[in-house]
């Protein structure tokens, strides 16, 4: 059985799965019968440019593979991000697990901060424990000083959590911002001319071919 290898990856070989894992999870982020969407066909021509090259050195031990675009450890920043917002499935048992990959790809906990087998103390405040139960609890500071708990199941699932809160991306403008009217007409009608370019371009058989991969209609598969 295929499992998306977990960073830190020791070889390119293990890089080249991760990659292709990834895009094809992303190819199927939409509803089977719907076209490739634009959106989706440029995310992936993002992470494209962000594919595992071979280690430069030639050395015989297999070695961990380096971002084409960025040179720093794959997964880097941009790959690791939209791989752990998607919700690609990485196998991760503890939070302990995600560390190395996390410091990978730039992104330390706060100053003081750690992640142990019993706790995590992470940025933005929170933190989490683990109970004796092999659950977790999570402290997130609120409002005027109050701290919200949010209960979690086991290691894997706070591995998970801790990810999505190192790179969380938050609102990307222009979605919960105030935007400028004149700068969001300056692009209007060549957007809307590259979409009536794309209803066509979708419809040409290397992207048509595509079309039937995707959730079927009211799948509640995770």
């Amino acid at each position: 059985m295929i499992r998306v290898p977990v960073p830190p990856l020791g070889d390119y070989e293990s890089g080249r799965l991760f990659h292709r894992l990834l895009q094809l999870f992303l190819r199927d982020l939409k509803e089977a019968g719907q076209p490739v969407g634009r959106h989706q066909y440029l995310l992936g021509g993002v992470v494209q440019l962000h594919e595992p090259a071979r280690a430069e050195d030639g050395g015989a031990e297999p070695q961990q593979p380096r971002c084409a675009c960025c040179r720093t450890p794959y997964p880097c920043r941009t790959v690791f991000g939209v791989a752990v917002s998607a919700g690609l499935p990485i196998p991760w048992d503890s939070p302990a697990a995600v560390v190395p990959a996390l410091r990978d790809a730039g992104l330390e906990p706060r100053p003081g901060g750690e992640v142990t087998a019993e706790h995590v103390r992470w940025v933005r405040g929170w933190g989490a424990q683990r109970t004796a139960q092999g659950s977790w609890e999570i402290g997130i500071p609120v409002d005027r000083g109050e701290v919200e708990t949010l209960a979690v199941p086991d290691d894997a699932a706070m591995a998970r959590y801790l990810a999505a809160a190192a790179v969380a991306l938050g609102s990307p403008y222009p979605y919960g911002w105030v935007e400028d009217a004149a700068e969001a007409a300056a692009v209007r009608p060549a957007a809307h001319e590259q979409a009536a370019d794309w209803r066509e371009r979708v419809r040409v058989p290397y992207l048509d071919v595509h079309r039937e991969y995707g959730a079927a209609a009211g799948d509640d598969a995770s």
